[in-house]
């Protein structure tokens, strides 16, 4: 202990003494720990903080999946009974579905986020009230009864104040009275992931539910797939057993119930992998693993840029190192004096990178969303964030602490002392180590670079990907008169007259109302049988995404119709249902025949099978991200199936932004009350579904892109520097014996043309082979893009040239009388 506070003591005096060094290397350490901080802050985020609810890893999600596709899908509620019933791994079996609504206090409406939820929801999940009750499990069980309310705690917050005298109130939810009888915990947030519930209503209630559908109608269907499921798995049970119980059960539904089951498949996940849904790709995991080794890179980087510079002071203090080993210090002595002095910066420098990565995490945090839905990421540090800073740290002390020790035990001691006040020579191990970690840094800052370059060039291609419509000059108003209380009559007039004043208004184009927006988080998917592939028996019918739009929708988007025509006001519910599909539908489901006048059958808004009859194909657009494959995709005409909740679009010819007031002003004067969200469709277009995270990628990367450049040019300049000192009096000889200074200069830049030389091939190399494995999150370009590549190249031999030059020019500057005196 005493030896270790000694060697800690003397740590302390030698950076005392050497303050430039001290804050240069501490800054290093600092951006590599920063980066690495933040990346990890938000991975732990994303899937490593537990949902906070007792026995957290006893949660799982389940998801369904029908043969011969590859997305997952949701469950009925008798699916759900059956589950709940049959599968004996879990304690139980939670159902619940997230809805839009309206909710009304005292006159004042506004759009909320809710759950759904069967009466065991809470008791599952384990949590207390913070406020009067929660929904009991023998509440929920008959529809259209116990029409109670939970508010969740931070809406309690914003729009009651924290009133606990709120529990007994009386609000209207889409125009149907329902009672607040509690408000859930403060940190929960609900059973789906990033959204931070407004407030929980039973199942069985009419309040909430939307459209005409009634609520019988989820506890009959089998095929009104829209619960989510979330188990809590018994003590001792683990996944393996509990998937084998859901394969059971799967298959015994098959049999049972062959026209909705047959080919059904029962999946389950741990919560913290499936988040916010189970996704076949593993987008999240990919994306957290790839940043998680950029930040890695990054932290090397730093470390062997410190490595080379320690390595500099370890040559510098050769005699110091010789004289204690004449006295008797041991090899072990002066490596375990080494790393005190690397822990001792370390721990700064991790100090200051918690903090800056702290301060990044909590940015990140804070992001606009482009959604006025409560998504909550909290990248805060907790103690997962702690440990691994404090495991960054040791490290990095090992890393920056063992490396310079190693030419210590090849140190010919008795040249060094003979050498007197001259500074001992480098020699060429250490000469090689510290050219090695030059090339290391330099191979790894092209990769950095390339990746940083390659998310750059995808933003741009997203960015200028045609979507299949012109979102430009386009006003989105989000809207449900049901938050008002309007039955299909008065909504029908409410919505003629809207468009036709909205038409009225001077700098509009056009007008068009739609169920759903491109990229939004509101879709609708039905099953589709065409005419000529007639189910068979026990065949489950496709699932295909469809839209519900006015004649106007395609000239208000810029959609080209190609063949056909569009809807008309003939198109009505008098008249024959008809629909226009895109071109991947028609290929799909009619290849080896034109789709125009053919027929399909899909369920409409009761539930029924109805006919339709195809009289246009429209271009295939991008429907749920700006990435995606193509997709079978149809419209419906809204005056055919009549749906409260729309999308008011408005195509304007000046500025969208200076018409948004002005259309808030004519919707509020017929109906004063409603809540509206108006956003132009470009702001809709940077959320979640939109650029979102394409920019977020862009961002992050080109931070740590430039970050590692920065390491890599200092570490490159502190090398040439250092060997243009050490060869000061050999300088000085060659001049005095008539080098000119172009001899100077090509003998200090030829060393370091080769370190640069070696650096990019290996680092060309690698990036070839690590680009590849990105090629899932880019858009447009390929992972071996050669303007990339080649734009990087030139940019990190420009910059690595330019501080090669500086050195080596000032070496050319040296006086031979000064130099030949240089010790």
């Amino acid at each position: 202990m005493t030896g270790l506070l000694q060697d800690l003591r003397y740590a302390l005096r030698m950076l005392a003494k050497s303050p430039g060094f001290t804050l240069i290397a501490v800054l290093t350490l600092a951006l590599g720990i920063a980066v690495n901080t933040a990346v990890f802050s938000v991975i732990n985020g994303m899937l490593l903080r537990p949902m906070p609810v007792p026995q957290p890893d006893q949660i799982t999600v389940l998801a369904a999946q029908r043969e011969g596709s590859a997305d997952f899908q949701g469950f009925s509620y008798p699916d759900y009974l059956d589950l709940r019933n049959q599968a004996n791994v879990f304690s139980d079996l939670l159902a619940f579905r997230v809805s839009l609504v309206g909710l009304s206090v005292d006159g004042k409406g506004e759009h909320c986020l809710i759950s759904r939820v069967t009466g065991n929801f809470f008791t599952t999940a384990g949590v207390q009230p913070a406020v009067g009750r929660l929904i009991l499990p023998s509440e929920g069980q008959s529809p259209g009864a116990d029409p109670v309310l939970v508010l969740g705690y931070a809406y309690w917050q914003r729009r009651f104040g924290g009133d606990k005298n709120v529990v007994g109130k009386q609000v209207d939810m889409d125009g149907h009275p329902v009672a607040i009888v509690g408000v859930a915990p403060k940190d929960f947030p609900g059973m789906y992931a990033f959204l931070n519930m407004d407030a929980y209503i039973p199942l069985s209630a009419v309040a909430g539910l939307g459209g005409n559908v009634p609520v019988e109608d989820t506890w009959t269907h089998r095929d009104e797939r829209s619960l989510l499921l979330r188990g809590r798995l018994k003590p001792g049970v683990d996944l393996k057993q509990a998937q084998a119980s859901l394969e059971v059960v799967a298959k015994r539904l098959a049999e049972t119930h062959p026209e909705t089951d047959k080919g059904i498949r029962f999946s389950l996940f741990p919560e913290r992998i499936a988040r916010p849904d189970p996704d076949p790709d593993a987008t999240v995991p990919k994306v957290s693993l790839a940043f998680t080794i950029l930040g890695l890179l990054v932290l090397l980087v730093a470390c062997f840029n410190l490595a080379n510079i320690l390595l500099v002071r370890a040559t510098a203090r050769q005699r110091e190192m010789a004289i204690r080993t004449a006295v008797g210090a041991g090899w072990g002595r002066l490596v375990r004096q080494s790393l005190t002095e690397s822990l001792l910066l370390a721990a700064l420098g991790g100090v200051a990178g918690f903090l800056l990565g702290w301060r990044a995490s909590t940015f990140l945090s804070s992001v606009p969303l482009g959604t006025d839905l409560p998504i909550q990421f909290n990248f805060q540090p907790d103690v997962r964030v702690y440990l691994f800073t404090a495991i960054v740290v040791l490290l990095t002390a090992t890393i920056v602490g063992v490396i310079p020790t190693i030419p210590l035990g090849k140190t010919d001691v008795n040249k060094v002392l003979r050498e007197g006040g001259r500074g001992a020579s480098e020699g060429p191990q250490r000469h090689f180590m510290r050219s090695s970690l030059v090339v290391a840094q330099l191979a790894g800052s092209l990769l950095l670079l390339i990746v940083a370059g390659l998310f750059i060039r995808s933003l741009g291609k997203a960015e200028k990907l045609y979507l299949g419509f012109e979102p430009d000059h386009i006003v989105d108003v989000s809207l449900d008169i049901h938050d008002i209380g309007y039955e299909e009559t008065q909504g029908k007039e409410f919505f003629r007259s809207v468009e036709e004043r909205l038409q009225a208004l001077p700098g509009v184009v056009a007008v068009a109302q739609a169920f759903s927006v491109p990229m939004g988080v509101i879709s609708s998917q039905d099953e589709i049988i065409a005419d000529d592939h007639p189910l068979e028996s026990g065949q489950v019918a496709p699932l295909v995404f469809d839209n519900y739009v006015t004649p106007n929708y395609f000239e208000t988007l810029r959609m080209p119709v190609q063949r056909g025509r569009a809807f008309t006001d003939n198109d009505n519910e008098h008249s024959p249902k008809v629909a226009i599909v895109n071109e991947t539908m028609a290929r799909k489901f009619w290849p080896n025949a034109d789709a125009l006048g053919r027929r399909f059958k899909s369920k409409d808004h009761e539930h029924k099978w109805a006919e339709y009859e195809v009289v246009g194909i429209v271009q295939d657009s991008r429907y749920k991200a700006i990435v995606e494959d193509p997709m079978p995709y149809f419209y419906k005409p809204l005056a055919q199936e009549y749906v409260p909740f729309r999308n008011i679009q408005v195509r304007t010819s000046l500025p969208p932004e200076n018409l948004e007031l002005q259309i808030a002003s004519t919707i509020h004067g017929l109906a004063p009350g409603l809540p509206l969200s108006v956003e132009t469709m470009e702001q809709d277009l940077q959320g979640l579904n939109g650029y979102l995270f394409f920019r977020l990628g862009a961002q992050l990367s080109g931070t740590i892109g430039l970050l590692a450049l920065s390491l890599a040019v200092v570490g490159l300049y502190s090398v040439v520097s250092y060997a243009a000192a050490q060869r000061t009096h050999e300088i000085g000889i060659r001049m005095a014996l008539g080098a000119a200074s172009s001899d100077v200069l090509k003998m200090v830049m030829s060393r370091s043309l080769i370190m640069i030389a070696v650096g990019v091939a290996i680092g060309t190399i690698i990036s070839f082979l690590g680009a590849r494995a990105l090629a899932s999150l880019l858009v447009g370009i390929s992972p071996t893009d050669p303007v990339t590549f080649l734009a990087v190249l030139l940019l990190l031999l420009a910059v690595t040239l330019l501080a090669c030059l500086i050195p080596a020019y000032r070496a050319t500057r040296v006086d031979p009388l000064v130099a030949l005196r240089y010790e």
